[in-house]
C-alpha cells in the first residue's frame, strides 16, 4: 500500500523519539538521582529535601540516621551502642537467612533501628556464623516449650504464636525476656522469680494496666520496654526498687498524667523515652537525676516549658520535644542544663522564643527549629554558638541570613530550599545542595542535561524558522491556513527561546552558580523566560485544538459548514488565543505581586511544573494549567480526531476507502499519539504527586528539558514538513520522482474524495482546503 510509507515514516519517527527519550532518561540517572539519597539496599531514592526532616521515608530509617543527620549529640556511650547494634543487626539478618519466622521476629524487634523510629537494641549477637551450626544448649529449666523459644542459653522469646494472656511460669535463669503481640493481663509480683532478669520487653501486648508491685524483685533489670500498649496511668511507686534501670521506653501508649517525681527511684536511668503519648506535664518537674542523658517527649500535648521543668538535670545531653503544642518557653527554662548538646523543637507552634533561653547553653551543639513560625533573627541567635542548625520549613522571609553569617562555629545547616544555601556560603555543609536540576556549581548539573537542552533548542528554533520562511516565501492560495500555521510556529519558537536562555544562563555561570542562584530565581529574567515557556505551551495547545475543531466542523458536517472561516474570523480567533495564552502566563505575577512566588521558587529552570511537592505555593494555579486547561485540550483534540475519522469511515462505507483517506487517517493517528506522548508524562506527574508519591528529581529534569519542548520540536514535522505541498515546494524534483507512483494512484479517487467531503459535484473546484484538514494538505 502506498500509504504504508506514511505508516513506516510515522512509526520510525515515533520509535526514534521514544528510544531517544529512554536513553536520555537512563543516562541521566546515577545510583540515585542528583540531589537524592539511596536507602533500603539502594532500592529507594529519597529526595534530599526529605532527608533529616524528622519523618522516616526509608523503611530502614536511614534517611533520619542520627549520626548522618548530625542530630545525635548525646552521650558517646549511647551513640556507640546505637550505631554498633544497628551494624550488628544487619549482620544478624544475613546470618539467620532461612531460620524460622518467630526467631527472625525476635532478632528484628530486639535490634535497634537507628534514627526516627526511636527503638533500642539488644546487645546480644547471634554467635553462630554458619546457619548449619547447632544452637547452644538452653539453660532455662522451666518455660512453655510449645509457645516460647529459648536462645543463647538464657534468652527467652515468646512471639505471636504463643498467644499468652499472662506471664507464664519461668525459672530464675532467664536474663532476657521478650513477649510480643500477645494479650497480657499483668499482676503484682509477676516477675518476682526472675532475679537475674536484665532486659524485659513487652511490646504490642495490649497492656492497659500496670499494677503496683509489678516489678518487685527486679533489682538487676537494666532495660524495660513496654512500647505500643494502652497504658493510661502509672501508679506512684511502680518503679520503686529498680535501682539498676538504665533504659525505660514507654513509647506509643495512652499516658495522660505522669508524676515525674517517681523517676527519683531510678538513680541510674540514662535514657527515657515517652514519645507518642498524651502527656501535658502541667506543673510537673523532673527530680534530680545525675545520670539522665537523653529525654524524648516528642508527639505529646505539652503546651509550655516552665522555668524549673528540667532544671534538676545537670548532665542532660539531648532534649526532644518535637511535635507538641508548645507556644511558650520560659527564658530560663534551659539554664540548669549545663551539659545540653541537642535541643529539638520541631513542629511546635512557637510564637516567640527569646535568645536568653540559650544564654547558659555553652555546650549546645545542635538546635532544630524546623516547621515553627519563628523569626530567625539576631535576637534569637545572638547567644547561640551551635555547629548544627535545622531550619527546614521556615520561609525565606522569616530568616535573617546576616545573623546566621555571624555564627562562626556553624558547620551544618539544613534549609527548606536549595537556593537558601547561596546565602550562607561560609557554612561547610548545607542541605539540600541540589534541586535535582541545579547544583551549587551549575544551573544544569549534569552534562547530559546541558547537551539535551542545546539540541532541543536548536531543533525547535531551526524547524519552526523553516516553517515561517516557507510560509512567507512560497505562495499559498489558502491565506487563512497559512496564518494558523505561522502562529503555531511562532508559539513553538518561544519554547526554543526558553531553552536557549536556560542553556546560556547555565554556560554563563558555569562552576559558580551558587553565587547567583538566589539573584537568578528571583529576577524578572527568570519570570520572563518562564512566562515564555508557559505562553508557548498554552498557545500551541490552543491552536492545535482550534485547528481540530475547525476541521471537524468542516469535514464532519460539510453541508452545514459549506463556507470556510474567513480571514477576519481567523484573525480574531488567533488574537483571542494569544491573549488567553499570555494571560495564563502572566496571571501569577499579578496574583502574587511578584514573579518569584510562582516561577523561580522551586527550580532554576523557572518553569512552574510543581511536581516535586504536592501543595507548594501556587499549586492550585499550576494544577489549573496542566490538569485543567491542557488535559481538557488534549482530550478535546483526541475526541475530535476520533469523531472525524468515524465520520469519514461512515461516509465511505458504500465505496472503497481511497488512499488519500487512508493516509489522512494514518497521519491523524500519529498527530494525536505524539500529543498524548508529550503531555501524558507531565499530566501523570501532576496527578501522581497529589497521591503523595515522590517524583524523582531526575524525572523532573527530564520532563522540563526534554519532554516539555518535544511537542514544539515535532510540530513542524507533523504539520508542515510532511505535507505534500510543502514537500513539493522544498524538493520540487526529487520528491516528485519519489511520489510519482503515489500521485498516479491517487488521481482516480481524488475527485470523488473531494466531492464527497465537501458536497461539491466538481472535482476540479479549488476547494481542497475545505475537504482535507489543515494538517494534511498544507
Amino acid at each position: 500500500m502506498v500509504y504504508g510509507r506514511s505508516i513506516a515514516i510515522g512509526g520510525s519517527l515515533l520509535l526514534m523519539v521514544i528510544t531517544l527519550s529512554a536513553i536520555i532518561f537512563y543516562f541521566s540517572l546515577g545510583p540515585c538521582p542528583q540531589g537524592s539519597f539511596a536507602c533500603d539496599g539502594n532500592t529507594l531514592c529519597v529526595p534530599q529535601r526529605q532527608i533529616c526532616d524528622n519523618r522516616s521515608d526509608c523503611f530502614d530509617g536511614s534517611d533520619e540516621h542520627p549520626v548522618e543527620c548530625g542530630l545525635l549529640y548525646g552521650s558517646k556511650a549511647l551513640t556507640d551502642k546505637i550505631v554498633g547494634n544497628a551494624i550488628e543487626r544487619r549482620r544478624n539478618k544475613q546470618r539467620l537467612g532461612g531460620n524460622n519466622d518467630d526467631f527472625r521476629e525476635f532478632m528484628n524487634t530486639s535490634a535497634m533501628t537507628v534514627a526516627g523510629n526511636n527503638e533500642w537494641s539488644n546487645s546480644v549477637a547471634v554467635k553462630n556464623t554458619n546457619n548449619n551450626e547447632e544452637v547452644k544448649k538452653c539453660e532455662i529449666t522451666t518455660y512453655p516449650r510449645g509457645a516460647c523459644t529459648c536462645r543463647q542459653r538464657t534468652i527467652l522469646f515468646c512471639g505471636r504464636k504463643a498467644k499468652l494472656k499472662r506471664i507464664p511460669a519461668l525459672s530464675f535463669e532467664v536474663t532476657y525476656l521478650m513477649i510480643v503481640r500477645s494479650n497480657l493481663t499483668l499482676h503484682a509480683n509477676a516477675f518476682i522469680v526472675l532475679k537475674r532478669l536484665v532486659k524485659l520487653s513487652l511490646k504490642h501486648c495490649n497492656i492497659s494496666h500496670m499494677p503496683l508491685g509489678l516489678f518487685n524483685g527486679l533489682n538487676q533489670l537494666e532495660k524495660l520496654d513496654v512500647r505500643h500498649n494502652n497504658i493510661s496511668v502509672l501508679p506512684v511507686g511502680i518503679f520503686r526498687g529498680m535501682n539498676s534501670l538504665v533504659w525505660l521506653f514507654l513509647i506509643s501508649n495512652q499516658l495522660r498524667q505522669l508524676p515525674l517525681a517517681q523517676f527519683a527511684d531510678m538513680p541510674r536511668l540514662e535514657w527515657l523515652m515517652l514519645s507518642d503519648n498524651l502527656l501535658t506535664l502541667r506543673n510537673e518537674k523532673f527530680p534530680y537525676m545525675q545520670r539522665l542523658y537523653e529525654i524524648y517527649l516528642d508527639s505529646n500535648r505539652i503546651e509550655y516549658i516552665a522555668k524549673d521543668m528540667f532544671a534538676s538535670l545537670p548532665n542532660l545531653n539531648l532534649l526532644d520535644v518535637n511535635d507538641n503544642r508548645i507556644t511558650y518557653i520560659h527564658p530560663k527554662a534551659f539554664w540548669g542544663l549545663n551539659d545540653i548538646r541537642d535541643i529539638r523543637l520541631i513542629g511546635n507552634p512557637l510564637k516567640e522564643l527569646s535568645g536568653e533561653v540559650f544564654l547558659r547553653s555553652s555546650c549546645l551543639e545542635a538546635l532544630s527549629l524546623s516547621h515553627t513560625p519563628l523569626l530567625i533573627n539576631h535576637q534569637l541567635l545572638r547567644f547561640l554558638n551551635v555547629s548544627y542548625l535545622n531550619l527546614t520549613g521556615i520561609s525565606f522571609e522569616h530568616i535573617e541570613f546576616d545573623a546566621i553569617s555571624q555564627m562562626p562555629n556553624l558547620k551544618y545547616i539544613v534549609f527548606d530550599r536549595f537556593y537558601f544555601c547561596s546565602m550562607t556560603p561560609h557554612v561547610r555543609m548545607c542541605k539540600p545542595n541540589s534541586d535535582g536540576v541545579s547544583s551549587f556549581s551549575d544551573l544544569l548539573s549534569k552534562p547530559l542535561l546541558r547537551y539535551t537542552a542545546w539540541v532541543m533548542a536548536i531543533i525547535t528554533l531551526l524547524g519552526n524558522l523553516l516553517v515561517l520562511m516557507g510560509r512567507f516565501t512560497f505562495r499559498d492560495e489558502n491565506v487563512a491556513v497559512t496564518m494558523v500555521i505561522r502562529n503555531l510556529a511562532l508559539a513553538d519558537i518561544l519554547m526554543g527561546f526558553y531553552l536557549t536562555a536556560i542553556s546560556v544562563q547555565d554556560y554563563r555561570y558555569r562552576s559558580e552558580y551558587y553565587k547567583v542562584a538566589l539573584d537568578w530565581i528571583t529576577s524578572w529574567q527568570c519570570a520572563f523566560i518562564g512566562s515564555l515557556a508557559v505562553t508557548s505551551s498554552e498557545v500551541s495547545m490552543l491552536i492545535l485544538a482550534f485547528m481540530s475543531l475547525e476541521r471537524f466542523l468542516l469535514i464532519a458536517n460539510p453541508f452545514r459548514g459549506q463556507h470556510r472561516i474567513g480571514i477576519r474570523n481567523i484573525s480574531i480567533a488567533l488574537f483571542a488565543i494569544w491573549l488567553l495564552g499570555i494571560g495564563i502566563a502572566l496571571a501569577p505575577v499579578a496574583l502574587w505581586h511578584t514573579s518569584t512566588k510562582f516561577y523561580g521558587t522551586y527550580s532554576g529552570t523557572c518553569f512552574p511544573l510543581h511536581i516535586q511537592e504536592a501543595y507548594p505555593l501556587g499549586w492550585q494555579y499550576s494544577a489549573f494549567i496542566f490538569l485543567g486547561v491542557n488535559l481538557f485540550l488534549l482530550i478535546l483534540i483526541a475526541l475530535l480526531y476520533t469523531a472525524l475519522l468515524i465520520s469519514i469511515w461512515r461516509t465511505r462505507k458504500a465505496t472503497p476507502l481511497s488512499l488519500l483517506d487512508c493516509e489522512f487517517a494514518v497521519r491523524f493517528f500519529f498527530i494525536v499519539l505524539t500529543d498524548v506522548l508529550c503531555w501524558a508524562p507531565i499530566i501523570v506527574g501532576k496527578i501522581w504527586v497529589f497521591f503523595n508519591y515522590n517524583i524523582s528529581d531526575d524525572t523532573y529534569a527530564w520532563l522540563v528539558v526534554f519532554v516539555l519542548p518535544l511537542n514544539s520540536a515535532l510540530n513542524p514535522l507533523l504539520y508542515t514538513f510532511t505535507t505534500p505541498k510543502y514537500r513539493n515546494q522544498i524538493l520540487p524534483n526529487g520528491w516528485k520522482k519519489i511520489t510519482s507512483r503515489r500521485r498516479a494512484d491517487l488521481s482516480n479517487g481524488l475527485g470523488v474524495t473531494i466531492a464527497t467531503a465537501t458536497g461539491s459535484s466538481n472535482p476540479d473546484e479549488s476547494s481542497t482546503s475545505k475537504a482535507i484538514p489543515l494538517t494534511v494538505n498544507q
